[in-house]
C-alpha cells in the first residue's frame, strides 16, 4: 500500500475513537483502532499529535462539507409549514455545528497540551493544505447554503420583512446560539423556539407555553408543493 493510502486509511480507522476520546486516546488505543503495530503509526505520521491532528482536520472538512450543508437542506420537506421548515433547518444545522465543534475543540487540546511536531515537514503540509481547503470550502458553503435556503422558503419569499441573505444570516445566528460560549447568559433555546421567534417575531399577542403556535403564513397545496419537495432531496442525510 502506498504511503498515502495507508495514512488515509489510519485515519479513517480511528476518527471515531479519536471522535470519542480525543486527545487521551492512547498510541496502543490509536494502533489498536487502526489494526497496525504503534511503530507503522509513527513511520506514518511521525507522533501521536500529528496523528490525532490530522484526524481532526479531515473531521472537521467532513463537517463543514458544502455537499453535507446542500443534502441536509434538500431533506427538508416543502410540504411543512414554514415555521416546521425553519425549525428542522436550525435542528440540521445544529447537528453539523456540533460535530464540527468537537473536532475544533480536539485541535484545540492537542495545541495546548501536545503541540504538533513542527520538525515533520510532510505533516506541516498535509496539514497546511487541509487548512486551505477549510478556507476554500467556507466561501463555497456559505453560497450552498444561501442557494439552497432559496429552495426551501421558496414559496414564502414574498412575505419575507427582510432580504433572504438576511434571514440567512438570522437562521444561521439561530443556530450558532446554542454553543455561545461561557459567557452566555441564559442556557441555550430549542429549536422550535427559535423558529418561532424568527417566523412570527418577538412582538405579539402572548402565548402559554403549552399554547400551540399557528402558522399563518401561505403553505402551497400538497401537489404543488410535493413536486418542489421531490426534485430537491437528496440520499444523504
Amino acid at each position: 500500500m502506498a504511503p498515502e493510502d495507508r495514512r488515509a486509511a489510519i485515519v479513517e480507522a480511528v476518527m471515531p475513537l479519536v471522535a470519542e476520546r480525543g486527545v487521551d486516546a492512547t498510541s496502543r488505543e490509536l494502533a489498536d483502532a487502526a489494526g497496525v503495530a504503534e511503530g507503522t503509526l509513527f513511520r506514518a505520521f511521525g507522533d501521536k499529535a500529528c496523528l490525532i491532528g490530522e484526524v481532526a482536520l479531515k473531521g472537521l472538512l467532513r463537517a463543514s462539507d458544502p455537499a453535507n450543508a446542500r443534502a441536509d437542506l434538500e431533506s427538508v420537506d416543502a410540504r411543512l409549514p414554514l415555521v416546521e421548515r425553519v425549525r428542522r433547518i436550525i435542528e440540521l444545522g445544529q447537528r453539523r455545528s456540533e460535530e464540527a465543534t468537537a473536532w475544533v475543540m480536539v485541535l484545540r487540546a492537542m495545541h495546548g497540551r501536545e503541540p504538533m511536531d513542527a520538525r515533520d515537514p510532510a505533516h506541516q503540509e498535509r496539514a497546511h493544505e487541509m487548512r486551505s481547503r477549510l478556507m476554500a470550502q467556507k466561501e463555497t458553503r456559505r453560497t450552498v447554503i444561501e442557494e439552497s435556503l432559496g429552495r426551501v422558503l421558496a414559496q414564502d419569499l414574498d412575505h419575507l420583512r427582510v432580504p433572504l441573505a438576511v434571514a440567512v444570516a438570522l437562521i444561521e445566528a439561530a443556530t450558532a446560539h446554542r454553543w455561545a460560549g461561557p459567557e452566555e447568559l441564559t442556557a441555550p433555546l430549542p429549536a422550535d423556539v427559535l423558529a418561532d421567534a424568527l417566523v412570527h417575531g418577538i412582538v405579539g399577542e402572548k402565548r402559554s407555553p403549552e399554547q400551540k403556535v399557528p402558522d399563518t403564513h401561505y403553505s402551497p397545496p400538497a401537489a404543488y408543493a410535493g413536486g418542489s419537495a421531490a426534485s430537491h432531496h437528496s440520499e444523504e442525510d
